[in-house]
């Protein structure tokens, strides 16, 4: 594999590795230099790697090459596997600067295949339509059937018709005039109207008709043609939800994926989703480390009955679930999943004016819980790769870039102040030495521990390296620091267990910077502080070890203070 800087096609070969999010992608991804060389790729793209290879992949090596002649601009296209059935959308992106080509797929077998099924029934049935449903009449001046074609109509046979007024069979509503073609005066096509079957149901037809005159002009009757639509109605009613669907789910994707920060993409799908559906308001939950359902995003004012109506959308699997509120609010919530495994939910309320939820509602908020539920994780995610890189894998305590930058941004607060307190740990390289790193780590933990226990939920433990590390006390006057320094050396005393002998222990060396609230220098950022406390702890360091002092501030001296 080709040897990489720290450039995005390095970073893009991390993503592919196992466990990291390319490597679990459902589709396949590839990165490829631009000799058309594979540097690598995810498990579901072994199959377009081996026909790279091969040399049979020709059309995906014709996807790359225009890739990195087309100056930057992503390029795509549909590949069909007639022997698998399976049709992938590969979009290919140039990565840096066209040297290298990252290569996505997405499967759409599905799509494509129920799109061509839906067609074919459609077509199938328009065929047999014509064949069958068509039925010929004529009926005289009373508007009665003279004739009906041999095979009968609706269920009925000719006989049952003929003799009988054709009106009567028309289904009417109560106050509103029907237009049926059994009295037409006038040629006419495409006349719907709803007519009884013999089984009592309704059906929808379509109907054209002619006047049937004399040679003098007298009106005798009308002759003419119907057809059953009924199915065909159906059909494009349900088209009709189905495109409505497809469009209200393009606008909520679309929303999702515009939205570039990952934290504010859960609160855009929420706004996404209450409008699509006509609702009062949204409320997207995701399940937290604890395993509990926690709001992540709400829009409007949940009902009083919300978790509840949560918990019983979440013991149902992945049906949705309505509930009528006793207030009158009509709720429905769906959880969403994620390879599986349920990571939230999506709950939608409406009061009753809006009316109830119906199944159609049902259908898209499955739609829609599905791409939430991959946007759940893709916060997850996120939000791991932020951890991973502001914390010290071993301690899990800010690392030093970390804690500079958001100390920096306390300390320019007009009138910010505090105290940090470096700690050093004494005697901490015999541990590693003579009983080696793990129970070296063991002690590290320690300390965190006791830091963290240490500090409010204003304060900012971190680990600058090694055995060194650091704790910023906001808004802490020089009592409150010195309270905490003690504080640290008593718990410290449990270091002793690590001790390789009784004259060495395990103890900490502990440097304080203090400014004070308001009266900071200008000049003070949080390398100053660091240094200031560390030049305080090496005092100690040297002057016999477990032991505090202050830094003298900017502008003095000192104070004199060796932790008495």
């Amino acid at each position: 594999m080709a040897e990489l800087a720290e450039t995005d096609s390095k970073r893009l070969l991390r993503l592919l590795e196992d466990g990291a999010p390319l490597f679990d992608y459902p589709g396949p991804v590839l990165l490829v230099d631009s000799e058309k060389k594979v540097v690598g790729a995810n498990p579901a793209a072994m199959s377009l790697v081996h026909g790279i290879l091969s040399g049979t992949a020709l059309s995906i090596t014709a996807l790359v090459s225009a890739t990195l002649s087309s100056g930057g601009r992503p390029q795509n296209m549909k590949i069909l596997d007639e022997e698998a059935g399976r049709t992938t959308d590969i979009t290919a992106l140039p990565v840096d600067g066209g040297q290298y080509v990252l290569l996505f797929g997405r499967d759409i077998s599905l799509d494509q295949n129920l799109r061509n099924a839906l067609v074919e029934s459609r077509q199938r049935y328009k065929d047999l339509v014509e064949i069958s449903s068509d039925f010929a009449w004529e009926t005289d001046a009373d508007g009665k059937f003279v004739f009906v074609s041999t095979a009968g109509a609706l269920g009925y046979e000719p006989d049952e018709l003929v003799g009988r007024v054709a009106d009567d069979f028309v289904s009417k509503l109560d106050g509103i005039q029907i237009v049926t073609p059994f009295r037409a005066k006038e040629p006419s096509t495409g006349i719907e109207f709803r007519f009884r079957r013999a089984d009592g149901s309704v059906a929808e037809l379509e109907a054209s008709a002619a006047p049937l005159h004399t040679e003098e002009g007298e009106w005798l009757g009308a002759r003419g043609v119907c057809r059953d639509v009924s199915e065909a109605r159906r059909r494009d009613a349900a088209l009709a939800k189905a495109r409505n669907r497809e469009r209200l789910m393009a606008y909520i994707v679309r929303t999702i994926r515009d939205e570039l920060d990952p934290k504010a993409m859960l609160a855009s799908a929420a706004r996404a989703i209450a409008r699509s559906l006509a609702s009062d308001g949204c409320v997207i939950c995701r399940r937290s480390t604890s395993g509990e359902l926690v709001a992540a995003a709400e829009l409007g004012d949940p009902p009083e009955t919300f978790l509840a109506d949560l918990l019983a959308a979440e013991t149902k699997g992945l049906t949705p679930t309505t509930i009528n509120d006793p207030d009158g609010a009509h709720i429905i919530a769906v959880p969403t999943d994620y390879h599986q495994r349920i990571n939230g939910a999506v709950v939608l309320w409406r009061d009753h004016v809006g009316g109830a939820w119906n199944e159609d509602d049902a259908a898209l908020m499955k739609e829609v819980s599905n791409q939430i539920g991959i946007a759940i994780e893709q916060v997850a995610s996120h939000e791991n790769l932020e951890l991973l890189s502001t914390t010290d894998p071993l301690t899990k305590l800010l690392n030093r870039r970390t804690f500079q930058e958001r100390l920096d941004g306390r300390l320019q607060k007009t009138g910010a102040g505090g105290a940090l307190v470096y700690v050093d740990l004494d005697n901490f390289k015999l541990v590693n030495d003579n009983l080696g790193h793990k129970k070296g780590d063991e002690v590290l933990l320690d300390v965190a521990a006791m830091l963290h226990g240490c500090a409010g939920k204003d304060d900012m433990p971190a680990r600058l390296g090694g055995d060194e590390f650091v704790i910023w006390f906001d808004n802490a006057d020089r009592d409150k620091a010195r309270e905490k320094a003690e504080h640290l050396l008593h718990s410290a005393g449990a270091l002793a267990k690590y001790a390789v002998d009784e004259k060495r222990k395990v103890g900490m060396s502990i440097g304080i910077a203090w400014i004070a609230p308001g009266g900071g220098v200008p000049a003070e950022n949080a390398e100053n502080l660091i240094a200031r406390a560390d030049e305080a702890m090496y005092e100690i360091k040297h002057g016999g070890k477990n032991a505090y002092t202050f830094a003298p501030d900017p502008d003095v001296s000192g104070d004199g203070n060796n932790g008495q």
